[in-house]
């Protein structure tokens, strides 16, 4: 077998725990199911979502747009989700030195790596491009040649967001090391250039003229989010051409990035490695604390030491913070109309409180905060400490970072919105619910399921088992109340403060069992 393949190989294996799943009597088994539960149901979510969305352009009479709006949305979600994994996976692994040392060849070596993340990716443009084609064959005039080369485009449609994203990561961190504090300059430059994407995101969807013709404004909102979609706009027959030209632009510019990285990947991911080195602070005056404050403090100094680590959990309380921000200072009519509702009261009084509560849920650091404890947990395990202060520090990290944006969404909400008294009570209260259930279900699936044997910090934080769950969980807490207002008409608000004394029942259960587990 091929060198770079059975590097692959092993990374999928190590990576999905399949040697261990399958031992006997192997206890990642149940949890393996749950996760494999939990990741189709988000992506059964996100298939769902898609299908509404090419349904929706078939009502519209604009069926036509469908391959070029499935390739500009996943190539669009590839890139903002590859910022994320691109340092850590692609550059500043850390098993690259063991492997270096083993007779295989550094091109073969980060081959395999990118083919790797290739692979995650591929899984998210089959999630947008499958469903939305389903539909379009359905309601469109196919003949098999059309269909062929759409699902040709499937697995070209990772490869240009994923070089742009890894060049992207790899620019934020070469240029953060040249300051003392790397990691706050690291997250910085990220969420700077996460907000750049968003907008030019957000400006595609405003920009078109109707003209009476909302084919046209379509088109140029979609091309306007990703210009080589442009390629794939039917007119009268399918573009041939432009798709052919969009498989063979991908392909070069792919071939071209592993070539020119391949000769500088050791200089690149050295330089990584030590930017991404924790900086050991001296400390000269010893003062005292309580375990729990011990325990929290030490708690917070690892959250902020690790760029990968804060940039993955804080990403739903960054963005909840930057809405607040916006939401009281654009004027009223402003927002209205660019956010497509008549009234923002009416429309926010009701979906401000589970608006809040869903960017809330996205931040979860206390569902990998224990198995980041790695190897030296031995050092808490033979200090005397009780479980429920071990367990408690984490959920407070957890709460801390929430409030940031807890605080900030509920004073601009309530300032700049009039509201009754029932909403202003809803919205302090069920966001508030929501982060306390976040944060203590996440805390619980890690107890209930650590790995203190991890390699790669990066894998930990966003796609371990824990992690999953914890968003699946999340996801449908807040889904659940959202489609019971949908479909079966009830009152949003009541049906909040039904689900959220559900989550409290919920959350007490989850406390009172991770205090048993015994992990310390």
């Amino acid at each position: 077998m091929n060198r770079t393949w059975l590097l692959l190989k092993t990374q999928l294996y190590n990576y999905f725990s399949i040697n261990e799943i399958m031992e006997p009597n192997s206890q990642k088994k149940n949890a393996s199911f749950i996760a494999g539960i939990g990741v189709l149901t988000i992506g059964l979510f996100l298939c769902v979502y898609n299908v509404l969305t090419a349904i929706s352009l078939v009502e519209m009479g604009q069926q036509n747009l469908i391959p070029a709006y499935m390739v500009a949305v996943s190539s669009f979600a590839i890139l903002l989700l590859s910022m994320f994994n691109s340092n850590g996976i692609l550059f500043g692994s850390q098993d690259f030195e063991m492997l270096s040392a083993l007779p295989i060849k550094s091109s073969e070596i980060i081959s395999s790596k990118f083919w790797f993340m290739y692979l995650l990716n591929l899984v998210l443009g089959f999630v947008f491009m499958v469903p939305g084609g389903i539909v379009w064959a359905i309601h469109s005039n196919l003949n098999v040649l059309f269909l062929l080369l759409y699902i040709i485009t499937i697995f070209f449609v990772p490869l240009i967001p994923m070089c742009i994203a890894a060049l992207i990561g790899v620019g934020i961190v070469l240029l953060s090391s040249k300051f003392r504090n790397k990691n706050i300059f690291s997250l910085l430059f990220s969420f700077m250039m996460l907000g750049v994407i968003g907008y030019i995101g957000f400006s595609s969807t405003q920009s078109g003229t109707a003209n009476g013709n909302i084919g046209a404004m379509l088109a140029d909102q979609i091309s306007g989010m990703y210009p080589l979609s442009r390629w794939f706009l039917i007119k009268d027959n399918y573009p041939f051409t432009g798709a052919i030209l969009f498989l063979l632009i991908s392909a070069t510019i792919f071939f071209l990035f592993i070539k020119i990285v391949a000769g500088k990947y050791n200089q690149m991911n050295s330089i990584l490695m030590q930017a991404a080195g924790k900086s050991v602070k001296r400390k000269e005056n010893l003062k005292h604390y309580s375990r729990f404050m011990a325990l929290y403090q030490k708690e917070f100094g690892r959250f902020f030491s690790s760029y990968m680590y804060v940039l993955n959990t804080s990403l739903g309380v960054v963005l909840l913070c930057i809405s607040s921000i916006v939401f009281a200072v654009v004027s009223p009519d402003t927002l209205a109309r660019h956010i497509g509702v008549e009234n923002i009261d009416v429309f926010f009084g009701q979906f401000a409180p589970i608006i809040i509560a869903s960017m809330l849920s996205l931040s979860c650091p206390a569902a990998s905060s224990i198995s980041l404890e790695g190897k030296n947990i031995w050092i808490l395990q033979s200090a005397p400490l009780s479980m429920k202060t071990f367990l408690k520090s984490k959920i407070a990290v957890n709460l801390t970072l929430h409030s940031f944006g807890y605080w900030l969404a509920v004073m601009s909400f309530s300032f700049k919105l009039k509201l009754d008294g029932f909403q202003l009570i809803t919205l302090f209260a069920i966001p508030a619910v929501y982060s306390i259930f976040t944060a203590v279900q996440g805390s619980y699936f890690n107890s209930r399921f650590p790995n203190f044997e991890w390699e790669n910090e990066t894998l930990l934080v966003k796609q371990s088992i824990p992690v999953i769950l914890s968003s699946a969980v999340g996801m449908v807490a807040v889904a659940i109340p959202v489609l019971i207002h949908w479909f079966l008409d009830f009152s949003l608000l009541l049906t909040l403060w039904g689900m959220a004394l559900i989550l409290s029942v919920i959350t007490c259960l989850l406390y009172r069992k991770a205090c048993k587990i015994k992990i310390i």
